[in-house]
């Protein structure tokens, strides 16, 4: 994607009600919205959540006087999830247990506030974090199915761990693949956007020590990237690459599925 339209779509999408309707309007699968609108909150969370959790006692004290915790968020420009785990906090309760079982709260407007929270936040809540992890399976899947129906021998990452491999790619191949003239050693997937952030990250965590024990790789984000992004002699590929082969139901539902809730 060129910078320039991955710099509209950013600034045009600000809430997940706006997801499908950009999606029409740009013509890009809502997955690719979805997870541009992902990042960006991600983005102002790493700025505004500091702020806001420095003041924990007065947002607490402003609940008692009987605000929700969806409006002390919205007020705060904070996702519900991430206001209730600074409340939460300051009550003395644990974020983990109160998530997994509202119902163990004995204040009844609490629980009902956290059920709601956990139904509404799309981003930091624990059915969100869920619903990313299988959208990271399925994109782990379909290369799976793409590397067996072009009959390439692979590693998959469990494999790796058994033969005491750490920080391994999703796949390692038996033996060099070559795509555009690149001998490709490994491929991960990754079920995002990649933008400049997320690559230059993932590369300094994670690509570079990849290449060191393996060699070359190919990554897919599975949302699509920035066309000027550093490849550093690796390839990028996104769902499009997969389209072309016998996989495009199952490329289809990874791209549909980040507007089901």
């Amino acid at each position: 994607m060129e910078k320039e339209r991955y710099r509209w779509i950013y600034e045009s999408i600000d809430i997940f009600d706006d997801v499908e309707e950009l999606a029409e309007k740009f013509m890009e699968p809502v997955g690719v919205m979805s997870s541009i609108l992902s990042q960006k909150t991600v983005s102002k969370v790493k700025k505004t959540q500091p702020k806001v959790q420095k003041y924990s006692h007065k947002h607490l004290k402003k609940w008692e006087k009987g605000h929700s915790i969806q409006d002390i968020a919205k007020e705060n420009k904070l996702p519900e999830s991430l206001m209730a785990t600074i409340l939460l906090k300051e009550m003395g309760y644990s974020k983990k247990q109160v998530f997994n079982n509202p119902d163990i709260l004995s204040d009844d407007r609490l629980k009902k506030e956290i059920k709601e929270v956990i139904e509404s936040d799309f981003h930091y809540s624990p059915k969100a974090h869920k619903l990313q992890s299988i959208r990271g399976q399925m994109g782990e899947d379909i290369i799976e199915k793409w590397l067996i129906q072009n009959n390439i021998d692979y590693y998959t990452e469990d494999d790796l761990r058994e033969y005491g491999h750490t920080k391994t790619p999703d796949f390692v191949l038996n033996d060099t693949l070559v795509i555009e003239g690149i001998d490709i050693q490994w491929i991960e997937s990754k079920a995002i956007f990649g933008d400049e952030k997320e690559h230059s990250h993932y590369f300094k965590k994670q690509f570079k020590q990849y290449e060191e024990k393996f060699g070359q790789g190919m990554i897919v984000y599975w949302y699509g990237y920035l066309d000027n992004i550093d490849l550093n002699n690796h390839i990028i590929k996104d769902y499009q690459f997969f389209y072309s082969y016998k996989l495009v139901d199952d490329v289809e539902s990874l791209l549909s599925f980040s507007i089901q809730w």
